[in-house]
Formats: C-alpha cells, sequence, structure tokens
C-alpha cells in the first residue's frame, strides 16, 4: 500500500485559462469556466502559447495525444483544478463504474473465475512494441500468444493485478514455484489477475485468496467477487495513454495517470523543455518512454509499478509482465538535459533502464521494491553522463546494473569527462526482495526477504566507467564470494574503469572482506578511504582481514595501477552512526557521531567531480553520505520520506 494522490490546492495560474469537464462539458461549449469543453481530445486542439487548461476533477477515460508547443516564454501548462483531482484513464470505464453488470460467473473454470460479459474484439492487435529491453522478454519470440494483454489495478487501493499469460496459472491451486516439465501441466496461481482470452474475446478474472504459508501481510484476503468492486481494468497492447511527440514547453501538472497496458503510459519523442510535476502513474510499460528528447523534468511525481504486495521476480518475469518503469532510448539525436528528482518509485519488476542520455540528473528519489535490476547504467558508452545522487534506495535485488544488448556494443575507449557517478547516497538493501515462491511450506517468510548483489551484469558487457564516491550502504547478509567493497572492487573490470572513494559499507551479518575470487588482472580500480564493517562479527574481529591479500601478487599488481595499492586506505572499524540497530527494532539515524573514525579521515576525490555538500564538508572529507553536522534531507514527492527509513519501522 502507498499513499494515494490528493488534490493540490495551488491558486489558478495567471494568463489565459481554459476548462474541460469530463461530468459536465460540451465539446460544442467555449472551454470557459462556466462552459467548459467535455473531451481531452477536443481541448487539446485549441490551446496556444501560454495557455493553461485545467482538468475538472474526475475521470478522463481518454488516450491523449498533445500536438500542440508552447513557447519559451508562454508555455502549455494542463493540470487538475486547484482542490480537485482528475484522472487520465487509459482503460475500460465499465469495471471501474458498473462493475456488477461487467462481470459474470465462468461455468468451465476454476472456483471463483469470472468473465467478462461483453466481447472485446481486436484487443489482439499485435502492434510492434515501443522499445526492446534485454531480459524483458521483447520480442516475444514464439510467445506472441502469451503475451498478457489484460491488467489492472483495485480502483480504491490501486494495487494491481496480475496480467496473466496462460489460463492454467490463473485457475490454479497451488502456490509453490515448480519449473522444468511440470510447469506445462500444473500451474502457479500468482494472485489476484486478469487472462484474455484471444477465442472468445473476453477477459477471465479471478480473485482467489492466497494459501501460501509464510505470506503473512502480504497475502490477499479481501473480496472475490469481481461486481462487488470497482477495479481499473485496460486492454490491449501497444498504445500511450499520454503521447508527446514532437512537441516543445509544455507543462504537466498535478495530474493521475492510469489503465495502461504493456505499453507506455507517457511517451516523449522528440520533445523539448518538456515538465512533469506532481504527476501520479501507475503503470504502464514503461511508465515514462524518452527518446531523442532534451530538457525534459520529472520532479515531485510518483511511479507505481505492476508488482502487488504476493507478487515475486519469479511471477512476473515467467509468467506475467517483466516491466521497466523508465526507458530511454537511443534514436538520434541523443537524450540530453534530463532530471528526475523528488520522484517515488516503487513496486515494479525492473525500475529504469538509463544508459542512453547526457546530463542526466537522477536526485533526492525513493526508489523501493523492485524484484529485480534497478538502475541499468551500462554498458560502458563513449560520451553518456549520468549522476545519481542524494538519493534513498533500499529493497532491490541488484540496485546497479548492465545489459550486454548485442556482441561488441562497448568501445573500448571513451570520453575521458563521461560515465556514471554516484554519490551522497544512502543504499539499504537490507529488505531485500520477493524472488521467488517456495518449493515447500516455509511459515517463516524468509523467501520474501532475499538479498542480491548491489551491482552485477548479464551477458558479460563492459561495464560503465563508474565513478562512486560518499555513498552509505547498508547490507543484511554477506556479500558474494565475499567480494572487495561488496563487488565494486572486484566485479566488472575488464576493460574499463572505475573509482571507489570514501564510502561506509556494513554488513549486519560478518565483516565485508577482501575476495577476489575469480580476478586474474587488476583492473583499472582507483579505490580508498572506505569504511568496512560488520554489525555482528565486527566487535569480535582479531587481525586484519586484509592482510592475506596484501601478501600476494595481486596487490602487488594493483599498486602499479593506483598507489599506494588496493586496501592500504580502507579500514574495518565501527563507523559510529548515531543509531543502528541490528534487529530494526529501532528508528536509523546514519549521521556520524563526533568520535566517528569517518570524520576527517577519506581521501581528497577530483574537485571536477559534482558534490553538493563540498563546501560544507571541510577539512579532509569525511567517509559516508553525510558529513558530520549535515542535516538529513527528505526524499520523495515533496521530500515527505526520510532519508533513512520510516522512525521505528522493522525491516
Amino acid at each position: 500500500m502507498r499513499p494515494l494522490p490528493v488534490a493540490n490546492k495551488a491558486p489558478l495560474a495567471a494568463g489565459p485559462k481554459l476548462f474541460v469537464d469530463a461530468a459536465r462539458g460540451d465539446d460544442a461549449h467555449a472551454g470557459t469556466a462556466v462552459a467548459p469543453w467535455k473531451t481531452l481530445a477536443h481541448a487539446l486542439r485549441h490551446l496556444q502559447p501560454g495557455d493553461t487548461l485545467y482538468l475538472r476533477g474526475g475521470v478522463y477515460y481518454e488516450k491523449v495525444a498533445l500536438t500542440r508547443s508552447g513557447t519559451a516564454e508562454g508555455p502549455i501548462t494542463i493540470g487538475s483544478f486547484p482542490g480537485e483531482l482528475a484522472i487520465i484513464d487509459g482503460g475500460l470505464r465499465e469495471f471501474a463504474e458498473s462493475p456488477g453488470t461487467s462481470w459474470e460467473p465462468f461455468a468451465g473454470g476454476a472456483e471463483g473465475e469470472f468473465v467478462s460479459t461483453k466481447t472485446y474484439p481486436g484487443a489482439d492487435a499485435r502492434r510492434a512494441p515501443q522499445q526492446f529491453l534485454p531480459a524483458s522478454w521483447e520480442p516475444m519470440w514464439g510467445l506472441e500468444d502469451e503475451r498478457p494483454l489484460a491488467l489492472g489495478n483495485f480502483a480504491d487501493s490501486m494495487v494491481p493485478l496480475h496480467g496473466y499469460r496462460k489460463v492454467i496459472d490463473l485457475r490454479a491451486t497451488g502456490e509453490f514455484w515448480i519449473s522444468g516439465k511440470k510447469e506445462k501441466d500444473t500451474g502457479i496461481y500468482c494472485g489476484p489477475g486478469l487472462w484474455f482470452n484471444r477465442d472468445t474475446g473476453r477477459i477471465h478474472i479471478r480473485l482467489a485468496h492466497h494459501t501460501l504459508a509464510g505470506l503473512g501481510d502480504h497475502a490477499y484476503r479481501g473480496e472475490t467477487d469481481p461486481r462487488k468492486l470497482p477495479l481499473v481494468v485496460a486492454l490491449g497492447f501497444g498504445d500511450d495513454v499520454v503521447r508527446l511527440t514532437g512537441v516543445k514547453h509544455v507543462r504537466l501538472q498535478n495530474l493521475v495517470l492510469r489503465g495502461a497496458t504493456a505499453s507506455p503510459m507517457i511517451h516523449a519523442y522528440g520533445a523539448e523543455d518538456v515538465a512533469l510535476d506532481h504527476v501520479t502513474v501507475f503503470g504502464g510499460f514503461p511508465c515514462i518512454l524518452v527518446d531523442a528528447s532534451k530538457d525534459l523534468r520529472v520532479t515531485h511525481s510518483a511511479f507505481r509499478g505492476l508488482a502487488a504486495p504476493w507478487s515475486s521476480r519469479a511471477h512476473m518475469k515467467y509468467r506475467g509482465t517483466p516491466t521497466y518503469q523508465i526507458v530511454l532510448r537511443n534514436d538520434q539525436p541523443g537524450n540530453e538535459n534530463i532530471e528526475f528528482g523528488w520522484c517515488e518509485f516503487t513496486d515494479d519488476h525492473d525500475f529504469a533502464f538509463l544508459r542512453y542520455a547526457k546530463n542526466l540528473q537522477f536526485h533526492h528519489n525513493f526508489v523501493d521494491n523492485f524484484n529485480d535490476d534497478g538502475l541499468e547504467i551500462g554498458p560502458k558508452l563513449r560520451s553518456h553522463t549520468i549522476f545519481i545522487h542524494e538519493n534513498r534506495l533500499g529493497a532491490i535485488l541488484s540496485p546497479f546494473t548492465q545489459h550486454e544488448g548485442e556482441k561488441d556494443e562497448s568501445p573500448l575507449d571513451h570520453d575521458p569527462k563521461a560515465g556514471v557517478f554516484v554519490f551522497r547516497n544512502v543504499i539499504d538493501l537490507r529488505a531485500g526482495t520477493y524472488r521467488s515462491p517456495p518449493v515447500q511450506d516455509d511459515p517463516s517468510g524468509a523467501f520474501l526477504h532475499y538479498e542480491g548483489h548491489l551491482a552485477g551484469d548479464h551477458g558479460g558487457p563492459i561495464w560503465s566507467v563508474m565513478h562512486i564516491y560518499h555513498n552509505t550502504v547498508l547490507r543484511e547478509t554477506p556479500t558474494f564470494r565475499d567480494y572487495f567493497l561488496l563487488g565494486l572492487g572486484a566485479q566488472g573490470m575488464r576493460n574499463t574503469e572505475r573509482d571507489v572513494f570514501n564510502n561506509i559499507l556494513v554488513q549486519m551479518d560478518k565483516v565485508p572482506g577482501a575476495g577476489f575470487a575469480g580476478i586474474k588482472d587488476a583492473g583499472n580500480l582507483r579505490e580508498g578511504g572506505n569504511i568496512l564493517w560488520g554489525m555482528k562479527d565486527g566487535p569480535a574481529l582479531t587481525g586484519d582481514p586484509f592482510a592475506k591479500f596484501r601478501a600476494s601478487p595481486m596487490f602487488a599488481a594493483s599498486k602499479k595501477v593506483h598507489e599506494p595499492g588496493w586496501t592500504t586506505l580502507d579500514r574495518v572499524i565501527d563507523p559510529k552512526f548515531t543509531s543502528l540497530a541490528m534487529d530494526g527494532s529501532r528508528a536509523d539515524d546514519l549521521r556520524l557521531q563526533p568520535a566517528s573514525p569517518a570524520v576527517n579521515s577519506g581521501v581528497p576525490v577530483p574537485p571536477e567531480w559534482p558534490d553538493p555538500l563540498r563546501a560544507v564538508d571541510k577539512d579532509a572529507p569525511d567517509i559516508g553520505a553525510l558529513p558530520l553536522g549535515t542535516k538529513p534531507w527528505g526524499v520523495g514527492v515533496d521530500g515527505r520520506i526520510p532519508l533513512f527509513g520510516a522512525p521505528g519501522a522493522k525491516r
């Protein structure tokens, strides 16, 4: 459950104002406050530079294509009327407005299965996808008949419904994970959801309760008769809900968007100077697709994905829709000056495909509950520049990832000023993610909290050039193979370079060590000033965990890459946060105490690297995300989410 959007009470804008009202308007009217238009399609054709179009509260069941541009001095603004909430819905209105007559029991199905009373011919039009992503089943070679075409949400909470690929899963009673030959004959119930029957043109639905032990509060226990529930249902594939093609100087404010299929909710193509502010987006694959655009800003907005509380990575990847929320494509001219700030991105499969941009600023955001990949920043490119700073990242299976889309796509050389800059973030992976249902009873619910890797790749690409400095990272379980710097010092060093300076890396269990298993050559890694600590085992630690490495040929080789050699300037020591409990029984406070060994003990980083806190970090650099005395900032919409998480919340 996430906070639902509320109406904004900002004053009316100055300048020309036009009005549209889905409930009381008429397109034959003049579009004034007393005589509003009815449809957005009609209203958008009448906009001129400097106009503000106000949508009165209610639901607009339309797909919107904006073709009018404003000017730099007079942008076009579209938003909800102050104090009211306008919803643009690309779905089918009958399931929200008259559910009692939209469904009927399906006699030939499972217990609790219903079918739509109407048919929807043409829903399987097989439009070509607007995006291709590795590991996302696009194109669905040999699987097009299984593409989920019906997606939706519970209208009251906007919790997603599962989009089923196969009816055998919709009708299943078992919830244990199965694979191999057995899965052809035995389905897996993935939770309340929808399936479109291509033969009859009807939508099937089942809202059965969960029986899987260990789900706890994640299980569905609500109404099972869809005739008693308003639902958001969208059908088909390939239609953008809001299309911004070739437009300039446009503002979208205080709107709610919903009712997308596995297609873009917002598609900006060849757009320039477009700003979204206080917009809430439910669903879409992706929520926003950006291509050949520049000067695009998304601020104080919330993006909610297709993962219900009971949705795992396996459910979505293999039996549903493996979504991304943000996708940047690489048509020319490339994307430039893109900003995502003070936003909330939650509850989905994969998060953001960011690799194709120059000057992409991703800051003050809250990113939470992604059961697979997080920020896709690779592979290596010659000239992209991505800045990821002052965010709170958590509950992501793999926060930083690289995909190989094509063989040999990564250049050996690059612009020395290019790369990915990751700084001043709090990355808390302790909650873990729901990776897969168990294969047998597990009442403990441990399967809901699987921790992956801080960084990883798919397909063996050359990793992006990464500069990672002044972050605070928390893990519950030991990192894979005990890799040095939670993997940042050992993985993906082939034909690339990396800087890892002044980070605090803490595990609850065991102490991060110096593992270089499988690494044969000293890659171009520059690192130092990092603090590593284990909450449970650190106080009892004796000896130097780096001693074995410093006696190895690899250490000697590392000195040729970066003096004075890897691990030499790092320490295994308690960073002395203000408050950090192993069991999550009290609120975390990751500020440094005055006596912290992190104070004034970092190493200088190049002055050309951006750092918003450089001026307040006097003397030698403090280690971690927050210098001593810095007030924690808020993240998400209007900064409403604490940087360290909800006070007193247990993991």
